[in-house]
């Protein structure tokens, strides 16, 4: 970050916490602490940079995972939404079928993202839209943010705007990100080549990992203003940078074709799924990073299960920063670790190394990445244990 000073005549807003985005990691972590520490909650800002409803490029498939987290903190969103079933994996000739009864909620990330904030904002939190976040500055106990509506000084900054990060390009300027590009088209569903709709199901196929792809095709099905849609799309995570790399837009449309979709790259939309590494650092003194600005894991790239279960992760960290009066957030990165999303990140990446490494048949991979035992109840037993800490103590109060 730039260490500068500010002219004597600049005026500062207090903000002891700050959270920028708004989207799932964001919101989430607010609504922990509200949970948790209420008097910390009211005592935060979100600011988001663009005006809700805003669309983001996502499958918007929200997993029991999820949807456990959200029942956690009391939320059920009412949104047009479609519960599917089954998961369909193929790899050429091959075809497995996983079964969980509603496995998956598909939804548009613009309804689930603005219903989620407006849930927040009855709930008391103070929301900033169209304010962007600009720079940050540090003096020597806090840090000056200053945005395109103002300056504010600020005591824990927590960086939850997505893969182009603002906060993490400030905390960490030189340090390069995993970003796998994307591409994704939404159609209407064709009973003639989807099945996907009618039958419920997501379907990954797996087939161009034998043409150096290091991801997946999927098609995804949903509704768009209410109408039987399919989301397609294609993901390249790089993974294994010594292989050779793919041809993405031949094989996406190659698939696109099959299902007699002829439309060409410029009607794709385009999106990187940032995924983490061992090197990633994920704070520093006054600053933690959460969701996407964090990164995801790199099989599949799900991440809005594991941007909500980061909000757990952030506010505990924040709650104990206060409590400690300690903001150097030194064991931050040692707390995801051990917890879910760490140990979830962690398998998953070991996974998709022998998948997308040539070292296992991609199917046998899939299937044990998604036969994980899912405990619904382990998430509980952990908001719950941590929930009984916390109580018995007076909540802290930023200074």
């Amino acid at each position: 970050m730039h260490l500068r000073g500010l002219n004597n005549g600049d005026s500062l807003l207090n903000c002891p916490i700050m959270i920028v985005g708004a989207g799932p990691a964001g919101i989430s972590t607010w609504l922990h602490l509200q949970k948790e520490a209420p008097q910390l909650a009211r005592h935060s800002i979100v600011i988001e940079k663009a005006i809700f409803p805003r669309d983001k490029l996502c499958g918007g498939a929200l997993c029991v995972w999820g949807a456990d987290v959200l029942a956690c903190l009391g939320v059920d969103l009412d949104i047009p939404s479609l519960f599917v079933s089954d998961l369909e994996l193929r790899f050429g000739k091959e075809i497995d079928c996983l079964h969980h009864n509603n496995y998956f909620r598909v939804m548009q990330r613009a309804d689930f993202d603005h219903a989620l904030a407006k849930e927040a904002v009855k709930r008391g939190l103070e929301l900033h839209e169209d304010e962007m976040l600009i720079n940050v500055l540090r003096t020597e106990h806090k840090l000056i943010v200053i945005t395109n509506k103002g300056k504010y000084a600020v005591q824990v900054l927590i960086g939850a705007d997505g893969a182009f990060s603002t906060v993490r390009k400030k905390m960490l300027p030189f340090q390069k990100r995993h970003l796998a590009p994307t591409l994704q088209i939404l159609a209407p569903a064709d009973s003639r080549y989807d099945s996907e709709f009618t039958e419920k199901k997501t379907v990954v196929d797996l087939t161009a990992i034998n043409e150096g792809l290091q991801g997946y095709v999927w098609h995804v099905p949903c509704l768009k203003d209410k109408a039987p849609s399919i989301a397609h799309g294609i993901v390249d995570f790089r993974l294994c940078p010594n292989r050779p790399r793919a041809d993405m837009k031949k094989i996406f449309s190659r698939a696109l074709q099959s299902r007699n979709i002829h439309k060409g790259p410029k009607t794709w939309s385009s999106h990187p799924i940032p995924w983490h590494s061992d090197e990633d650092i994920l704070s520093q003194t006054n600053v933690i990073l959460v969701g996407d600005a964090a990164g995801v894991e790199p099989a599949f790239g799900g991440g809005i299960h594991l941007s909500l279960s980061y909000g757990d992760l952030a506010a505990q960290a924040i709650i104990n920063a206060f409590q400690k009066d300690d903001f150097s957030f030194c064991n931050y990165q040692e707390s995801v670790q051990s917890h879910s999303v760490g140990m979830f990140v962690a398998k998953c990446t070991r996974l998709a190394l022998e998948m997308y490494g040539g070292k296992a048949n991609p199917l046998e991979v899939v299937r044990e990445l998604f036969d994980l035992n899912y405990d619904p109840s382990f998430i509980m037993r952990q908001l719950l244990s941590r929930y009984l800490e916390l109580h018995p103590q007076s909540d802290p109060v930023p200074k």
